[in-house]
């Protein structure tokens, strides 16, 4: 028979389980088959005698099962009024599904760094500047010149722009208002910090010695965060041209 534990207390020893035509059973550790302690909503097989269930095994998928007790109505989520809506505006349109690829890949990683450094997102980009300063510094010291990292330096706040035009962007969507300027705009910012990474890297291969760059620029690679920032920004500026639109848009 299949059914699920109720609870289990471990200091006892026993615990109980309801079947799946609603009847109770108690049972006790030395009847549990399992690699792992008994909890409650774990979905179980056993045998029942008298009452009291034996030989139990927890199912597969035991996990997922443990969730039914929660006895989450995604249908009723979705027919309220505020699952609709968002239903409908990432079925309307581009602008909302790319606006949150926007945002997602602006925590993914962009700059893979060689060690001891860290890779960075774009969003934590500002907090690696402060190891690639003491680099620009000694490439300096060593006579290398002042190269194009300090002038990225202090452009690089721009790359905010891609997150707070995504935000702008998702509001916009949900407000009903007019999408065509923001989705450009968001293209194009999302554009333009995926082109900021690449620049800072070409800044930082070029503060070192020449016979050394081939070797750094291999070891710096750019993030699946500025791939995905590229491509998402091309798409919006597409769909903002009225060239591409969302597949699951009616009519």
């Amino acid at each position: 028979m299949k059914g699920k534990i109720l609870g289990f207390n471990e200091a006892e020893g026993g615990g109980a389980i309801s079947g799946e035509d609603g009847s109770r059973h108690r049972f006790t550790r030395a009847d549990w088959r399992g690699d792992k302690s008994p909890v409650a909503g774990m979905a179980v097989d056993f045998e029942s005698a008298d009452g009291a269930a034996k030989e139990i095994y927890p199912v597969s998928g035991a996990a997922l099962a443990a969730l039914g007790n929660l006895n989450v109505d995604l249908s009723g989520l979705s027919a309220s009024p505020g699952g609709a809506r968002v239903g409908e505006i990432f079925t309307r349109s581009l602008a909302a599904p790319l606006a949150l690829v926007v945002l997602f890949a602006c925590f993914l990683e962009a700059l893979a760094l060689p060690p001891p450094m860290q890779g960075t997102t774009l969003i934590g980009l500002g907090g690696a500047m402060a190891d690639l300063n003491m680099a620009a510094q000694a490439a300096r010291m060593m006579g290398e010149g002042k190269s194009g990292f300090d002038t990225m330096s202090s452009l690089l706040f721009l790359r905010f722009a891609a997150p707070v035009a995504a935000l702008w962007l998702g509001w916009v969507a949900w407000s009903g208002k007019a999408e065509r300027v923001p989705m450009l705009v968001t293209g194009a910012a999302a554009i333009v910090a995926a082109l900021l990474v690449v620049m800072l890297k070409s800044a930082i291969v070029s503060m070192a010695p020449d016979m050394a760059r081939d070797a750094l620029s291999n070891r710096i690679g750019l993030g699946l965060g500025v791939w995905l920032l590229l491509l998402a920004g091309a798409a919006l500026i597409a769909a903002g041209m009225g060239l591409i639109r969302n597949p699951l848009a009616k009519g």
